[in-house]
């Protein structure tokens, strides 16, 4: 059986992410300057925008706005993407490995919207530390329903309401959709009934 995972929000707390990366920011600032800890995150905060903001970037400009180097604020910043197996949902990475062990055909299909983040998609997939589980990693920047894909013979999990559709659409054995809390895309319901929901993968069962 073939089993394509998306990355962010379904096996990977995409969001938690985000809090650990500033957090690393944060940090290195701290280590160098001694500055008010609760000031720095406050400050930090308030100044990332996670949706549009490349936080490599923005790792830059904070190391020159407190007269830090650059380079020992992006190594810390890389450091705690590798370091992302906590990141990773505990039910998901309990479903993953079972499925493995079981010696099914596993991918991670990730949607990208440009090819510039190509390097920083993969560095998440590596320190999730769940690469291994996978036969293939497929990161794309065409919609997922229009790869040329075994659609037909394949189960597929993600939490994005967009691709779940198109992929019902290909005809696969099976499309799931991961509905986690916190998950912005989350709030918003699917007309397709057809397409189940669940909240945790401990909770699914397929026929």
């Amino acid at each position: 059986m073939n089993y394509y995972f998306d990355f962010d929000n379904t096996l990977y707390e995409t969001a938690k992410l985000t809090e650990v990366m500033l957090n690393a920011i944060v940090n290195s600032i701290f280590n160098k300057t001694r500055k008010n800890l609760e000031e720095l995150k406050k400050y930090t905060k308030e100044n990332f925008n996670s949706t549009t903001g490349n936080i490599f970037n923005f790792a830059e400009e904070m190391a020159e706005f407190f007269g830090v180097e650059k380079e020992s604020v992006l190594e810390n910043l890389n450091n705690a993407i590798y370091n992302g197996d906590s990141i990773v949902f505990e039910d998901a990475k309990r479903y993953v490995e079972n499925l493995y062990e079981n010696h099914n055909k596993l991918y991670i299909l990730t949607y990208i919207p440009d090819k510039k983040n190509h390097d920083y998609q993969m560095k998440k997939i590596i320190g999730s530390g769940i690469a291994k589980y996978f036969d293939g990693i497929i990161i794309t920047t065409e919609y997922k329903f229009n790869l040329k894909l075994d659609y037909k013979n394949g189960i597929f999990f993600d939490d994005d309401p967009r691709d779940l559709n198109g992929l019902y659409e290909k005809n696969p054995i099976k499309v799931i959709r991961i509905r986690k809390e916190n998950n912005k895309r989350s709030k918003i319901d699917m007309e397709n009934n057809d397409i189940k929901e669940y909240t945790s993968f401990d909770d699914i069962k397929i026929d």
